[in-house]
């Protein structure tokens, strides 16, 4: 049996001699791992496949101490799924009580993003490297057995922190990187005890600044993106969500306005698929962005030559990566031709960052929007959201109204979404927000846009005609009709008014 199946079947299947089967328990499993509770010897032992491209994939076997709860468990689990893409990092983590309780710290104090997870986890082992030692030694030779710091060893560490970050900077890392990270050092220092006191300070300055693009840029990348992606930078450039958040997004937090014809399009994040985890938002998404994506999810129904036809439902993934399994079928009767006929099963499954990012930053090349000698790039995936926020922000949406549908924390008086999807949707709708320049309304888009407000768009010929014309042209008729949109917009905001209420007597 390959080691890869070992993972994906049954831990038991390496090594029955030193595992008898009666005295494990699985807890949970991943592509790439396994977790299992050895009761009788008191251990936790962690099966991950480290290079799942080569040939011959390499398991490494982690035996820890039997967590006593339900969090040590989901701490396990936390750390592999942070570190999935940096897999010879978990080892170090998991075999290192300080970093795991830095962990902890993260997953119960902070976002429990598991990007962060990596982020610290790299910095933390650069560090121990330069000093040659690991994070439990440093640490027990910083400590005295009452957990007191000897604060002479802690000079000579914060020395040690204040060479290794100039060593970085001799290296030309930007000065905001290298705040960030001694920050991420010093973190994880203080978590576990020990106050480092660096004496280097490094400004707040970005180097290599990114910017948004402009219309024209979006549209350049679009024309050379497939149908997926441009959904995907449509949805992005119109929406203001991290790309994170988009892809895990569903059907059904689409489905309603979508399949109603509504727009814009009302989409409501909740707190766990945002990167902070702090609360729920809505946003929306322009009518440009609904005309790709319903190509695209059109396409998912039809299916293709290589890929069959996909029954989309409310917790289909939105963007999703599909392929078709194929599996032998076996014979009961042991008929040896049997095995040449292939059963076949569609496996959807939701669209990963790094394929999309890969998928992506090709696109950015091939429309000419990267420059070969750029060291960082201006435009990345997250231009995208830049895009978003400056648009809005010029084209008059007041500024918080802007971050609330961005996800950023509000004041904690000033809240938005008590105004209602409608009165946002107005808002949104208002500052015609476009990647392509619009072809000019015709008279029949005027008119279904002020009957589906419960308008009759025939008092405001009456009142033109009443004014000494009796003959009006389908242009002037147009005219009053959008100038008509316009003004229905302008009261609507009016009356819900963006300023800030008058601060009151009452508590």
């Amino acid at each position: 049996m390959e080691a890869r199946e070992i993972v994906e079947k049954d831990i038991t299947q390496l090594d029955r001699t030193l595992y008898p089967t009666e005295s494990l328990r699985e807890i949970t499993r991943g592509k790439c791992y396994a977790i299992y509770d050895d009761a009788s010897r008191e251990q936790a032992i962690v099966m991950v496949e480290l290079h799942p491209k080569k040939s011959t994939p390499e398991i490494t076997t982690i035996k820890l101490k039997r967590p006593r709860t339900k969090l040590g468990w989901k701490l396990i689990e936390y750390i592999i799924e942070g570190l999935r893409h940096c897999r010879n990092l978990i080892p170090f983590v998991l075999e290192n009580e300080s970093a795991t309780k830095f962990m902890e710290y993260l997953y119960r104090s902070r976002s429990r993003s598991i990007e962060s997870v990596k982020t610290y986890a790299y910095a933390i082992k650069a560090f121990c490297d330069y000093v040659g030692k690991g994070p439990d030694e440093i640490l027990g030779e910083c400590l005295n057995p009452e957990g007191l710091q000897d604060e002479k060893k802690v000079l000579e560490l914060s020395k040690k922190l204040d060479d290794y970050l100039g060593e970085l900077d001799a290296s030309d890392y930007a000065p905001i990187s290298l705040r960030m990270r001694q920050g991420y050092i010093v973190s994880f220092f203080r978590v576990n005890g020990l106050t480092l006191k660096p004496q280097s300070r490094y400004p707040v300055r970005v180097r290599y600044r990114g910017r948004a693009p402009t219309p024209q840029e979006l549209q350049k990348l679009i024309d050379v993106s497939g149908l997926r992606e441009k959904a995907m930078i449509a949805m992005l450039a119109t929406s203001g969500m991290r790309i994170g958040t988009l892809l895990k997004l569903k059907y059904r937090h689409v489905r309603e306005d979508l399949e109603a014809g509504m727009m814009p399009v009302h989409i409501h994040i909740e707190a766990d698929i945002t990167k902070g985890k702090y609360a729920d938002y809505d946003t929306f998404m322009n009518e440009e962005a609904v005309h790709y994506l319903k190509l695209y999810l059109e396409a998912r129904k039809m299916g293709t030559e290589k890929i069959p036809a996909e029954k989309i439902d409310g917790d289909s993934p939105l963007f999703a990566n599909a392929k078709v399994e194929r599996k032998p079928k076996g014979s009961d009767h042991g008929v040896d031709h049997a095995a040449d006929i292939e059963s076949e099963r569609l496996i959807v499954k939701p669209l990963s960052y790094s394929c999309i990012s890969r998928v992506l930053f090709r696109n950015f090349k091939r429309a000419g929007l990267i420059a070969k000698d750029e060291k960082r790039h201006q435009l990345r995936i997250h231009s995208l959201r830049k895009f978003f926020r400056t648009q809005l922000t010029t084209l008059g949406m007041p500024t918080d109204y802007v971050e609330y549908m961005m996800g950023h924390k509000l004041s904690t008086y000033n809240t938005i979404e008590m105004k209602g999807i409608d009165f946002l949707r107005s808002v949104y709708a208002a500052t015609n927000l476009r990647i392509f320049p619009k072809e000019k309304a015709s008279l029949a888009d005027v008119l279904r846009e002020i009957r589906s407000r419960g308008e009759d768009p025939g008092k405001y010929l009456k009142e033109r005609m009443m004014g000494g014309r009796d003959l009006v042209s389908p242009e002037d008729e147009a005219e009053i009709y959008a100038r008509a949109v316009w003004e229905m917009l302008r009261k609507e905001l009016m009356r819900n008014d963006y300023s800030t209420p008058e601060p009151s007597n009452s508590y």
